[in-house]
């Protein structure tokens, strides 16, 4: 459908845009324009994987695997998102090699199944995160000799198989089925960070013609992966095909296949709980109706958006584990019969509900008691939470007049209106395609528009060793009104900390990220928060690195919420150089100068010039030209020009720092100098505006 897959793309270009950052963040308001954080990179001496999307393992296994990428001797540490014991074997050199390292992963047998990461630290920087998949199953890799149907390779069913396309190719799995038998077949790439846009084919055995109606697609709600569902009726031998949907292949489009009794569902229906409490979770899409709701108890972590669960028939295998979301206000699911205003089920504010078409021509109400002169905000959540379904809202004032719609060329179904009067106002829901069914299901989200912000983040890693520290660039958008200051903290391990506020008028900041001495090396999650006290209010936000999540997940549309908070630094060795930085003076008013003492320390590597690079200079200030620190040097200075039109309050400024080590590049990013601006001295006002009028 054009329109569907216009929607689509437009929703893919929404999440990287400023208003899923704001829904991320927990605000369903309008975001203003925001500059952009300059381009930031990682140290020439950290490490990079470029391991595979479908590496993974089987609960409760052992296994050794061998990571690629560059910089990976010195090891230290290899961080997993999901329970794991991870050694680093010494034999043979391991270790000592930049572009390989084995690792050995024990993993717990109640290991929770889906999409979880990894990255690797080692004396000099921490790595990207890599996907890393587990499930109850162990995997088969794909044999090199699958590509025609006189090839097939044989499984055994239920299977995984861990493969990969080659370019014009398709691969093919020999399998048999019982009569009477239901599998399901499903292909994990996009999900698991792939650029492989995969399709399934079912092929008799013998015949070795397509069998035409057992063909898969861009199945709803699985990201552009695929999964088919089928009873055999008479059984015997079939064959599976995986390609790509426009025969496209390489080093990186690697896939898992899955083929057993286990259940394909959609979303998880409620599709959001509240948190800190127990709820009951069923499942949505086709042949979910026999599947056992599991319970849950929602974590009152505020740093937890989601929670996973996986379908399971009694004795069965699980399905792909689906999300439900986190939320702070009541949810509550549709009750039918809602099919007019005057049934129209009662909508807590601020408040959510989980509903569905489930038949044509449904039209689902919901009435909630509003207040004159306050900006209410209604979002109905689809995408975003991979339903396939399309919203139409229209809100109607308790005389039945229709007051606001959503526009369907928009992203997002999204309605503001502002009551007249005090009063119960009705919002209703329809499907905007008039389609109907169990995969039909959306999450209408109502909040008042209040002052609010976000945070966004452009890099998710960095290092610093014991007893120094790094800085963290950051971006805050006001948003609704709100124009006042906000502090951004590190939050995460007790030996990371640092914090800096952001005063009206600044958007762009970098946050000091300081490291306890005596922290032993290794890598240490983190997550930036943010905190403004709003109408008398503590608001809190995390930083948000949707881009970067989705550049690593080879832009994967909609990429798993707990990843876009996740931070990393590695806290390192003492490096082969250190810089320490003041300003004299640290408080300059408005229209004057101050100056930047750069000192450098050295090991005898590095004992050559060092470049010294302002990375961040907030606007309207100016620094001098540098040359940095040339060789047999320790020190070096640096003029700032401090314009009249520069932020009153912390400024801070940021300097790259770089050199050779043993003919290696070498880089460094140390804590933000925080310059404090003030307002000029009125005397000092005064006499300018007398030597003017002379």
């Amino acid at each position: 459908m054009p329109h569907r897959a216009n929607r689509i793309g437009a929703f893919a270009g929404f999440l990287a845009g400023l208003l899923a950052v704001a829904s991320l963040s927990g605000n369903v308001a309008t975001a203003i324009a925001q500059p952009k954080l300059p381009a930031i990179v990682a140290a020439p001496q950290a490490p990079s994987l470029n391991t595979p999307a479908n590496l993974g393992a089987k609960a409760g296994e052992r296994l050794e695997i061998t990571l690629t990428g560059t910089n990976l001797n010195d090891p230290v540490a290899v961080q997993f998102s999901c329970p794991a014991r991870v050694t680093i074997p010494t034999d043979n050199k391991n270790g000592t090699e930049p572009g390989k390292l084995r690792v050995t992963v024990e993993l717990p047998a109640d290991c929770p199944p889906g999409l979880h990461t990894f990255r690797v630290a080692t004396r000099h920087g921490v790595s990207n995160f890599r996907p890393f998949v587990v499930d109850e199953l162990a995997a088969t890799p794909e044999a090199d000799t699958n590509h025609s149907k006189e090839t097939a390779q044989a499984v055994s069913v239920p299977a995984v198989v861990t493969g990969r396309t080659d370019a014009e190719t398709s691969d093919y799995f020999r399998f048999k089925a019982n009569p009477g038998q239901t599998l399901t077949f499903e292909v994990l790439a996009r999900r698991i960070g792939s650029p492989l846009d995969p399709v399934l084919a079912l092929h008799d055995a013998k015949t070795k013609r397509e069998l035409v109606s057992l063909y898969a697609d861009d199945t709803p709600g699985l990201q552009s992966d695929c999964r088919l569902v089928h009873t055999f009726r008479d059984g015997g031998e079939f064959l599976v095909e995986v390609r790509d949907s426009t025969y496209r292949g390489g080093a990186d489009f690697f896939y898992r296949l899955r083929i057993g009794e286990f259940p394909g569902v959609t979303t998880a229906f409620p599709l959001a709980v509240q948190r800190g409490q127990a709820a009951k979770v069923g499942f949505a899409g086709p042949g979910t109706a026999d599947i056992p709701a599991v319970s849950i108890k929602a974590p009152t972590d505020p740093t937890v958006p989601v929670v996973y669960v996986a379908p399971r028939r009694p004795g069965g295998l699980s399905g792909w584990p689906v999300p439900v979301k986190v939320n702070d206000w009541p949810e509550t699911t549709e009750q039918e019969p809602n099919d007019d205003p005057s049934r129209a089920n009662t909508l807590t504010v601020p408040g959510g509900v989980s509903a569905r078409f489930e038949k044509a021509g449904d039209v689902d109400h919901f009435v909630l008691s509003v207040k004159k002169g306050v900006k209410y905000a209604a979002v109905a959540e689809t995408f975003e939470i991979n339903s396939p379904c399309e919203v139409l809202l229209r809100v109607f004032d308790p005389k039945g007049a229709e007051v606001a719609r959503s526009n369907p060329s928009q992203p997002v179904a999204r309605v503001e209106f502002t009551p007249a009067a005090d009063g119960n106002y009705v919002i209703a829901c329809e499907q905007l395609n008039y389609l109907s069914g169990p995969n039909e299901i959306y999450h209408l989200v109502v909040r008042p528009v209040l002052g609010d912000f976000s945070v966004t983040l452009s890099f998710d890693r960095g290092e610093a060793p014991a007893g120094h520290g790094t800085a963290v660039a950051a971006t805050v958008t006001r948003l609704n009104g709100f124009t006042g200051p906000v502090e951004l903290s590190i939050a995460g391990d007790p030996a990371l900390s640092g914090a800096i506020t952001v005063p009206p008028g600044q958007s762009i900041t970098f946050v000091p990220l300081l490291v306890k001495a005596g922290t032993p090396p290794g890598t240490y999650p983190f997550r930036v928060r943010g905190q403004a006290t709003i109408d008398g209010q503590t608001i809190t936000r995390f930083g948000t690195l949707t881009d970067p999540v989705k550049a690593a997940l080879a832009g994967m549309p909609v990429p798993p919420e707990e990843l876009l908070t996740a931070l990393a630094v590695a806290v390192i060795d003492k490096p082969p150089f250190a810089l320490k930085l003041g300003a004299d003076p640290a408080t300059v008013e408005k229209g004057k100068a101050s100056k930047v003492v750069i000192e450098a320390t050295r090991d005898q590597p590095a004992d050559g010039d060092i470049g010294i690079a302002p990375f961040f200079v907030p606007p309207n200030i100016s620094p001098a030209a540098t040359k940095g620190i040339p060789k047999g040097s320790n020190k070096t200075e640096l003029g700032l020009t401090v314009a009249p039109a520069a932020s009153v309050g912390p400024n801070p400024v940021v300097f790259r720092a770089s050199t050779k080590v043993a003919g290696k590049d070498y880089a460094l990013i140390p804590p933000p100098l925080v310059l404090d601006v003030t307002e000029a001295k009125k005397d000092e006002a005064k006499k300018t505006e007398v030597k003017k009028d002379k």
